[in-house]
C-alpha cells in the first residue's frame, strides 16, 4: 500500500502552501487505502479519531524531504536494527511509515493484540518478511527529534 505524498494545498481551504510554511499531515486508512491530508497551521483542531499517525511539517519545496535523501538500503538497515531492539517504538513506527512512502515496505493490515495496542502488518519486499509494528504516534518535539535523527542519516 502507498502512502501519499504531500500535497501542495491546505486540504480544507484549498489554498497553495507557501515555501517555508508549516503545516500537518493525517494519515488514516479507508478502504484499505491510505489516505492523506495536509492541513494548514491556522486550520488545524487535533488529529480526527482513528488516525494512524500526525505530524508537523515544512514546505522546503517539491520533492525535497527525508525520502529524496537518505538512501534505501540505511533506511531499510535502520529498520532491521530497530526491529532486534524494540527500545523506540515511536521511531521505528515513523520509519515505518517512511519506507511504506518509499515502497520498500508493503502495508497488509491492521490488527490488535491481545492486550487491545494497534499494530500494523507490513510485509519487507527486500526480505519477504512480513513484520508486526506498534503504532506508537510520538509527540509533536518527539517527532521533530525523529525527523531530524533520520536526516542526518545521510551525513554519516
Amino acid at each position: 500500500m502507498e502512502v501519499p505524498r504531500p500535497s501542495r494545498s491546505c486540504s480544507i481551504s484549498r489554498r497553495e502552501f507557501r515555501l517555508n510554511e508549516p503545516f500537518f499531515s493525517v494519515l488514516h486508512s479507508e478502504d484499505g487505502l491510505f489516505i492523506r491530508k495536509d492541513i494548514a497551521v491556522e486550520h488545524w483542531t487535533g488529529p480526527p479519531e482513528n488516525t494512524f499517525g500526525w505530524w508537523k511539517s515544512t514546505v522546503k519545496h517539491v520533492g525535497d524531504g527525508i525520502s529524496q535523501q537518505v538512501s534505501g538500503e540505511t533506511l531499510q538497515g535502520l529498520f532491521d536494527r530497530l526491529l532486534s531492539s524494540p527500545s523506540e517504538p515511536d521511531t521505528l513506527y515513523i520509519l515505518t511509515l517512511l519506507l511504506l512512502r518509499r515502497k520498500i515496505l508493503r502495508y497488509e493490515k491492521e490488527i490488535q493484540d491481545e492486550q487491545g495496542n494497534r499494530l500494523l502488518e507490513v510485509y519487507s519486499l527486500q526480505s519477504n518478511l512480513t513484520h508486526q509494528i506498534p503504532v506508537a504516534m510520538p509527540s509533536q518535539e518527539r517527532l521533530e527529534e525523529i525527523q531530524q535523527q533520520l536526516s542526518e542519516l545521510n551525513t554519516e
